[in-house]
């Protein structure tokens, strides 16, 4: 799914994202990236730099968040460890910006607890 073209300008694909829990909010979330950004488990392939809308759903909110961003992170289907394959997104509008000051304040102190994400 991509965005329509209306404007003659390039198209961006939409990536669906809903969180059931704040511990999956959490393990996704990558606030060590300037803007903060978001993990997103996928198969799919993403190249480095490219821009993606996300559509994101938070836990216990019934309403869809936009935001853009720009591929910032990936780890391949077949990386060794216990590493998820997807890519990480780091946003780079206002809805991003807003959103991540709605993670902040949902995630709270869970942010200082060290526990492992899907990134680090």
């Amino acid at each position: 799914m991509s965005t329509p073209d209306t404007s003659g300008k390039r198209k961006l694909p939409i990536i669906p994202l809903r969180f059931k829990s704040l511990n999956q909010l959490y393990k996704s979330y990558m606030p060590w990236l300037k803007n903060g950004g978001l993990f997103l488990p996928t198969s799919k392939r993403f190249e480095m730099g490219q821009e993606i809308l996300m559509m994101v759903v938070l836990p216990e909110l019934p309403d869809k968040f936009p935001a853009a961003g720009v591929v910032s992170w990936v780890c391949p289907k077949n990386a060794t460890g216990h590493n998820k394959p997807g890519v990480g997104v780091e946003f780079t509008d206002q809805e991003g910006m807003t959103l991540r000051l709605r993670i902040d304040g949902m995630l709270g102190e869970q942010l200082k607890s060290g526990a492992p994400t899907y990134t680090l």
